[in-house]
């Protein structure tokens, strides 16, 4: 057979420390790992605990974190959900970041208030019968009871009493009048999950839960067709609008649009319309206030406006925690992220890849991220093939997208690092990974009515975002585990998914730990057979590494080590004092897809 042609490592001419030194070429994507079981979490630490800020700290215990980073704390939520996820395997790391300066807190909003009918306002201020109000947020929170005759202000008394007693509660829960606020426990701009709001009677007591308004103001001018969307989360809400129609005229077609199908709100108005809707809580639906919105199209003067909550905002500042990351050797097999914003993104992203190179730490890790917005909105961003970062390039990321996740996005994270981080068979296929939740980090499964078609999930698949759904068995999990790069052609296809990254990274590691515990120390003979053990040759190298390959194969860790024996190569070609081999490296590929074909006899 034809000699196959020599390659040489990608080193720096500089490089002179001795040591293994292994590549993977794979039409330019490089990088190296340690198998290490290592996950290391990233988010917002409170202040008053004794942790220190932007440094890595192993964790030992949930008692452990609550006193370093506050128990109340995103870090310390992430914390919980990893180890319901993984409670022993996984060697967990925390990195405590400070809240932006000068960042706001969200804030969403819940005011109790009479039941509408029929699409009317309800003027009532008690409940006229008995019932148990349940608020959740991220799946956390508390029910009260209250009884025919109490006022909404005496209820929302009540529940915020009730909340105040939640151990480690993921929100401050305010109250004016009969109106509740929850603001987040940090500021920033961050995913902070899902508020779920039900009645045990589902309203027949005649009470209910405002979410916020939709303000429609002014006759509008349209010059042919004209209209107005609401977005909630995945779903959309659309109505006409005529040339001069009043605000009245919109707010009532919108409230009767809402009328017709589960969304998840429900809409209401005055008796005597004004343009003024008011949306509220649909009973026991997850819902993110401020995913929802108004837009106009084709309308002049007449404008919507959207009061839902507040949104948080800033973003973290990462320099000192890559930098402390980056001064440590140590390497983290999976590293959850809290945070999707693009800048924050492409610098982590840059510290990642230059900790993977064949020369600079080769600590080669994987970063995991989730979204939780629409189809629409997760394809419009497609953070893969965004300019900055750009993430297409590399195997090294696993965004995930959950839509209308009731949990946080970064809690998902959590989970899916964890489990990476804990398994022992490095090329597992991770395809269905079922996330697991815990009293302490309950897990909300998607409602059926917002859960991704499966059109949806393929066209995210096919953006390199890996869907977070609901299974067969009714448990959120990982449908599809894949990375944000884009192959060049079938050579490189498997990249596509996470366990070829993982694989490759033990490769890397495993070879050179093999390599070097034989061959440490030695000379190279070139010219004449090795007759000490103090000595080798370019041929007992390539024996080696054949012999690895065999043991790798004997794992189901590669793929035809028999077949690729003659691939393998060694030979003094760059220094006298340096072996360079080439050796294929064969991950077996994930089985996603068997396709049957039926033939009638």
């Amino acid at each position: 057979m034809a000699e196959a042609p020599f390659l040489v490592a990608d080193l720096p001419a500089g490089l002179y420390e001795p040591g293994v030194y292994v590549t993977v070429r794979t039409d330019g994507d490089v990088g190296l790992s340690a198998p290490n079981n290592r996950c290391l979490l990233i988010g917002y630490m409170a202040t008053g605990g004794t942790g220190v800020p932007d440094a890595p700290y192993r964790a030992l215990s949930q008692t452990d974190v609550d006193a370093n980073f506050r128990s109340y704390s995103q870090l310390a939520h992430m914390y919980a959900a990893a180890k319901a996820q993984v409670p022993i395997g996984a060697e967990v790391y925390c990195v405590g970041l400070l809240e932006p300066s000068g960042g706001t807190a969200q804030v969403l909003n819940v005011e109790i208030t009479g039941e509408p009918s029929a699409g009317v306002l309800s003027a009532a201020t008690t409940a006229a019968a008995a019932d148990t109000l349940t608020i959740k947020y991220r799946g956390r929170g508390v029910s009260v009871s209250f009884k025919a005759g109490d006022s909404f202000e005496a209820i929302a008394t009540a529940f915020k009493t009730a909340w105040d007693a939640i151990e480690n509660a993921p929100a401050v829960c305010g109250r004016s009048t009969a109106a509740l606020t929850f603001t987040a426990r940090h500021k920033g701009l961050y995913d902070d999950g899902a508020l779920e709001v039900s009645f045990a009677s589902k309203g027949a007591s005649g009470v209910a839960a405002k979410l916020g308004t939709i303000t429609f103001a002014n006759a509008a001018t349209v010059a042919t067709t004209g209209g107005a969307t609401l977005t909630m989360m995945s779903k959309t809400a659309s109505i006409d609008i005529v040339d001069t129609g009043t605000a009245a005229a919109s707010g009532t077609a919108l409230v009767n649009k809402l009328l017709t199908a589960a969304y998840p709100v429900r809409a209401a108005q005055p008796g005597t319309p004004t343009g003024v809707v008011t949306l509220f809580y649909a009973n026991g639906r997850p819902i993110r206030p401020l995913a929802v919105s108004i837009a106009l199209s084709g309308v002049t003067v007449q404008t919507a406006t959207a009061a839902v909550g507040t949104a948080g905002a800033g973003v973290p500042t990462l320099t000192t925690a890559l930098g402390n990351l980056g001064a440590s050797e140590d390497a983290y097999r999976a590293w959850a992220l809290s945070y999707t914003s693009t800048t924050e993104l492409s610098a982590t992203a840059t510290h990642i890849e230059a900790e993977s190179g064949v020369a600079e730490g080769s600590k080669g890790q994987v970063a995991i991220f989730c979204l939780t917005n629409s189809a629409a909105a997760m394809s419009a961003a497609n953070i893969p093939t965004a300019t900055t970062p750009r993430l297409d390039s590399s195997a090294r990321y696993a965004p995930c997208w959950a839509q209308s996740a009731g949990n946080a996005g970064w809690e998902l994270a959590a989970r899916y690092a964890a489990a990476v981080a804990a398994e022992a068979y490095v090329a597992r296929n991770f395809n269905g990974l079922e996330l697991i939740g815990s009293d302490e980090a309950p897990i909300v499964p998607i409602h059926p009515l917002d859960r991704p078609t499966r059109d949806e999930r393929n066209q995210a698949i096919g953006l390199r975002h890996s869907p977070v759904s609901v299974n067969g068995n009714g448990n959120m999990a990982v449908i599809w585990a894949g990375t944000s790069y884009k192959p060049k052609g079938f050579k490189d296809a498997k990249l596509r998914k996470l366990s070829t990254r993982l694989t490759l990274d033990y490769y890397i590691y495993d070879l050179a730990n093999t390599l070097t515990s034989q061959f440490a120390g030695k000379k190279i003979k070139t010219s004449s057979p090795a007759r000490t053990g103090n000595s080798t040759t370019p041929a007992a190298v390539e024996e080696a590494v054949y012999r690895w390959t065999q043991n790798l194969d004997d794992a189901d860790l590669f793929d035809g080590a028999e077949a690729k024996r003659d691939a393998i190569r060694a030979a003094v070609v760059v220094s006298p004092t340096r072996i360079d081999v080439n050796v294929p490296f064969c991950p077996p590929a994930d089985l996603d897809i068997v396709a049957v074909t039926g033939v009638q006899e």
